[in-house]
């Protein structure tokens, strides 16, 4: 009799198997059971589940569970794109762009996150935008490149604002203008966009589509340089030596614009660093070269 139900087990075990769902792969994805989540994929993906498909080039792209193989995630991705799967349409994009697994092929990549943007993918579309501000793969275009930031920072993708903010700073494919150029550097900032912090309090600092406020400037720039910023670093280390929307202080100034040296920025940070170094005793300097060693950027 016990031989009689595990063969019957024998038999049912593949259906069991297959029974399992994509959101069960992503459940043990989520918990970093590789192992498991490769194991509940691949039959779902060998099925022709289009999600699975794009879960398991996951897989091979990225080493989980299983060796990395490049060639092996791009076929996956392919599949998936060809049911049209609009991320998987969009890595298949970058495995050209960056010549991984195949030639590098910049109309080729052109040509799949054309697909991914249709799909109203928003990475595709900024990453589309990017070839026509290139001109890589496509006749450069920088009116195109604009509709595809704006289609993109619509869909939600903070990084799209922040590109489409530095076009309207410029006058570069749409008319120059610095207050919308401010508000989608606003919008950047308060999706996460660290270095658009820095942007922001750029035009704090110079009253450029907003009204000049130092101290505002002061905040944002102090942000961004605890993220590691080295371009708000040396700012804010220029604000703190002058006394420019807070209160003078070498020490504070030394401090961020070590930090900004010790990234390579230009002579003018290193200049400034000296002068507050000429304001402080050597105990001082010593104190404040332990916290930049120490530093760490949230």
């Amino acid at each position: 009799m016990w031989r009689a139900l595990a063969i019957i087990w024998l038999l049912l075990a593949p259906y069991a198997a297959s029974a399992a769902s994509v959101d069960d792969v992503k459940a043990a994805m989520a918990t970093d059971d590789h192992a498991r989540s490769l194991e509940l994929v691949t039959p779902l993906a060998e099925g022709g589940d289009a999600e699975a498909q794009y879960l398991l080039g996951l897989h091979y792209d990225g080493g989980l569970g299983t060796e990395a193989d490049p060639a092996a995630a791009l076929d996956w991705f392919r599949k998936a794109g060809a049911q049209g799967h609009g991320e998987a349409l969009r890595i298949v994009g970058i495995y050209y762009e960056e010549g991984k697994a195949v030639e590098r092929d910049f109309m080729q990549a052109s040509k799949y996150y054309e697909q991914a943007a249709a799909k109203n993918n928003a990475k595709a579309q900024r990453n589309l935008a990017r070839l026509y501000l290139d001109g890589r793969g496509v006749q450069a275009d920088q009116g195109k490149a604009a509709d595809l930031l704006r289609r993109s920072a619509a869909n939600g993708n903070a990084k799209a604002k922040r590109n489409l903010a530095y076009m309207y700073y410029f006058g570069a494919g749409v008319p120059r203008d610095l207050k919308r150029a401010a508000e989608l550097f606003a919008a950047a900032a308060d999706d996460g966009v660290g270095k658009a912090e820095y942007d922001l309090g750029r035009l704090y600092y110079r009253g450029q589509g907003l009204d000049r406020d130092l101290t505002k400037a002061a905040e944002l720039f102090r942000s961004a340089s605890k993220r590691g910023n080295p371009n708000a670093q040396t700012f804010l280390g220029r604000m703190y030596l002058l006394g420019e929307g807070l209160a003078a202080d070498p020490g504070r100034a030394y401090f961020w614009l070590s930090l900004a040296v010790a990234q390579g920025q230009d002579a003018a940070a290193a200049k400034l660093r000296r002068a507050a170094l000429d304001k402080l005793s050597d105990d001082d300097v010593a104190k404040l070269d332990r916290e930049v060693a120490a530093f760490q950027p949230d």
